[in-house]
């Protein structure tokens, strides 16, 4: 008896053709392009202060009893996306923060149609990377979802220690753009008492954060609730691995682990070190000196570092992914420091948006582009140092 010739189904086809692709092109990846949605936002309308530098309220400041905050001055704020916080009442972990309530300020960025008629809103700050606002939301406004009956994946957004959103909104303009909502949170850390206290507060409200959104009523039905990933820089990289599972052996750091996040990408990923010079050095190995806290990390996770960065050495970072339990991939950026240039920002987009579409989209493509590629085609070197399945 006869068989007809074997057909491989279209996508394993297309997947077999991309591996010879990627094999012939010496393992380059091709940058990712802009994205094919418009991004919307919510609203973040200030009145400009008078009373102290604008720098004081996107950062946070504590003086004494006085504390301010973006919270301060939005000019709406029945519309901007504002919640508070309670922090535990525990003062060994939390200092003068332990048992208050403090405010916390979030704006989201999401898949728009390209005919959204709401204008961009320029924020009245200038010195940050990008300061507009695209098709922002009036008072009273919803969101115009490019889609309005889908479902997209979600990104929570940490950012660096001591800075604020706009610092990275031209970065999550580009997540946005490639289908996904994200979310970003002004930590305002200078109202913390010390490092120590703000990074204990952190995981707290990229926790909050999650609930605050997934409840929302203009943002719950549009959000995959099965698809949600973390990104953080620097001091958000250790935001991120704690709600993935990252401890403290210490215990000085309570444990945070958020099972609903499923992935997470750390961009120059603070993993612990020692601040200060000898002899007034302070000790922060949050997750262990030997980087043993890592090993409960189960979830898929990205490190983008810079080959010369003083602030997170490369070494610590490839210790603590070794240390880590879940598939991992780090990529060196080569001759970069802690800031990144623009050019290198540009090509860890393409690392990013590819490992989401796989671990969160479950895209076939885009896993085995991540999986066979050792390099993001640019204007600077970058190439991949770990790559590790799950074991």
């Amino acid at each position: 008896m006869s068989h007809p010739p074997f057909r491989p189904f279209p996508a394993l086809a297309a997947l077999s053709l991309l591996t010879a692709l990627v094999r012939l092109n010496g393992a380059e990846i091709p940058p990712i392009g802009p994205g094919e949605f418009a991004v919307g936002s919510t609203n973040l309308e200030v009145t400009v202060p008078t009373a102290a530098p604008m720098i004081d309220y996107l950062n946070g400041k504590a003086a004494g009893r006085q504390v301010t905050y973006l919270s301060d001055i939005l000019a709406h704020r029945e519309t901007a996306l504002l919640l508070n916080i309670d922090v535990p009442a525990e003062p060994k972990v939390f200092n003068s923060q332990a048992g208050i309530r403090i405010p916390l300020v979030l704006y989201v960025l999401y898949p728009t149609a390209k005919d959204n008629p709401r204008a961009d809103y320029k924020f009245p700050y200038a010195e940050t990377g990008d300061n507009v606002f695209p098709h922002m939301q009036g008072v009273g406004e919803k969101p115009l979802f490019a889609d309005p009956h889908a479902k997209y994946p979600l990104i929570v957004y940490s950012g660096g220690f001591n800075t604020h959103g706009l610092w990275h909104l031209w970065h999550l303009k580009v997540l946005a753009a490639h289908g996904y909502i994200v979310v970003d949170l002004f930590h305002g850390d200078n109202r913390e008492p010390s490092f120590g206290t703000a990074m204990a507060v952190r995981p707290i409200e990229l926790r909050a954060a999650l609930d605050y959104v997934l409840n929302h009523p203009e943002f719950a039905d549009a959000i995959d609730r099965d698809r949600i990933g973390a990104s953080g820089a620097s001091a958000g990289g250790h935001t991120i691995l704690a709600a993935m599972g990252g401890i403290d052996p210490s215990g000085n750091q309570p444990p945070a682990a958020d099972p609903r996040i499923k992935a997470g990408v750390g961009l120059v990923p603070f993993m612990g070190g020692v601040f200060g010079v000898w002899p007034f050095t302070v000790d922060n190995w949050l997750f262990g000196k030997d980087f043993s806290g890592l090993k409960s990390v189960r979830l898929p996770f990205l490190a983008l570092y810079g080959q010369k960065d003083k602030n997170v050495p490369p070494e610590g970072v490839e210790a603590g992914v070794r240390a880590m339990s879940g598939p991992t991939i780090a990529v060196m950026l080569d001759g970069e420091t802690h800031l990144l240039s623009n050019a290198a920002e540009v090509e860890t987009f393409t690392w990013e948006v590819l490992f989401f579409d796989a671990w969160l989209r479950g895209d076939a493509r885009a896993r085995q582009k991540l999986e066979l590629g050792t390099t993001v085609r640019g204007g600077t070197s970058n190439h991949k140092t770990i790559q590790r399945a799950a074991p």
